[in-house]
């Protein structure tokens, strides 16, 4: 690893400067064509889209092959130290925490975060939420195994993003750098989602149910490319940011230096971080940023 090269790394888009009225503004459409027409997701039958979901005998032996790679991971902690090394020399990680700490921290995203975010939007969308997580088993399993990414392969990631209407992609574009090539190869198979030349378009667009989503994404990321500080591309989310914790918690995972914040906080022993995850239903803020909780406070009050 060439440590200088590493360090010679971007300005960090972090939550610290973060003004909360701007955030939950709606963000608007980004200029570019329009691709609004008829789109598989809304048009085809469900076995249909199981089927375009689930590929050809090539693509499923692609995404058997990086489901597996994932798999892996969980018993090479050495390979997973070395990226999340990586991501700390470039200046996303403070500080590594223990195996036991991103655990449970993962299971916290997906519960105070990543599930009922899904919900509420596919909801205000009338897109069943249990039928779409089966589209996306079918078109990657492996991103559903590790929802920290620092497992799964460069392209689980991309599929990841462009698959799913992100709630804000901020956290998903930082742990693409966990690769050399990561955004360039993000920014190159967004373009070819818009071409339609995709090796993968017909799985992929099986699942996005916003005809719009791969020419927004494309916009953003060029902007975000040029200035990680740039307003975020934030999606709605129906009716959850109404609730307090679900928007601290949206804000604690939306970028990566904010969760591994997150995950150093929670407890080490093995019993206390099982006594968190028994005990608190909804996110516990003293192990937030206290800038958000303040932030959160005043709009609140």
């Amino acid at each position: 690893m060439n440590t200088r090269a590493l360090q010679k790394r971007i300005v960090v888009a972090d939550n610290h400067d973060l003004d909360l009225s701007a955030y939950l503004q709606k963000a608007q459409p980004s200029p570019g064509k329009s691709l609004s027409a008829p789109i598989a997701r809304k048009e085809l039958s469900a076995l249909q889209l199981m089927a375009r979901a689930l590929g050809g005998p090539l693509v499923i032996f692609d995404k058997l092959k990086r489901f597996f790679v994932t798999l892996s991971y969980y018993f090479r902690p050495g390979a997973q130290r070395k990226r999340l090394e990586r991501l700390k020399i470039k200046g996303y990680i403070e500080k590594i925490p223990s195996w036991g700490q991103i655990w449970f921290g993962s299971f916290d995203m997906l519960r105070y975060f990543i599930e009922p975010a899904a919900e509420s939007y596919l909801k205000s969308k009338g897109i069943n939420f249990f039928f779409h997580q089966v589209l996306r088993v079918l078109n990657d399993p492996a991103s559903m195994i590790d929802p920290v990414g620092i497992r799964v392969p460069r392209d689980t990631i991309i599929c990841h993003v462009l698959e799913v209407v992100h709630a804000n992609p901020v956290y998903d574009f930082q742990a693409l750098e966990q690769f050399d090539d990561g955004l360039d190869q993000m920014q190159l198979q967004v373009e070819q989602m818009l071409q339609k030349s995709h090796k993968r378009y017909k799985s992929i667009s099986a699942i996005t149910e916003d005809p719009d989503y791969h020419q927004r994404r494309y916009t953003y990321l060029l902007e975000y490319r040029k200035d990680p500080l740039t307003r975020q591309m934030i999606r709605d989310t129906g009716d959850a940011r109404k609730d307090r914790a679900f928007l601290l918690a949206e804000l604690t995972y939306g970028t990566l230096p904010s969760v591994f914040r997150y995950f150093n906080r929670l407890p080490h022993k093995f019993s206390d971080l099982w006594r968190h995850y028994r005990e608190d239903s909804v996110i516990n803020e003293k192990y937030c940023d206290a800038h958000i909780v303040e932030k959160l406070n005043k709009y609140y009050s």
